[in-house]
């Protein structure tokens, strides 16, 4: 029992490191600042969705060669629509 009292709470630190080891505020703010381009171009009929176009380009660079962060672009680019 006193066991478990221990290796409870390890775990539970445990696994809520793990998670925010994963996130990337890089690379959530580059996806938000897409998102909020896309947005804006959506609801303005005078812009144009080139800009945005644009920073997806620059994003898909920066991470090309990490397939990890890339599959989290994707996933992410799916939240804006």
């Amino acid at each position: 029992m006193k066991l478990k009292r221990i290796v409870t709470p390890f775990i539970a630190l445990l696994i809520s490191f793990s998670f925010s080891a994963c996130s990337d505020p890089e690379l959530d703010g580059l996806m938000d600042d897409y998102c909020n381009c896309i947005q804006k171009a959506r609801y303005d009929q005078s812009n144009d969705y080139d800009p945005c176009i644009e920073k997806m380009h620059a994003i898909k660079e920066k991470y090309k060669n990490q397939p990890r962060k890339l599959q989290k672009v994707y996933e992410k680019t799916d939240d804006c629509y």
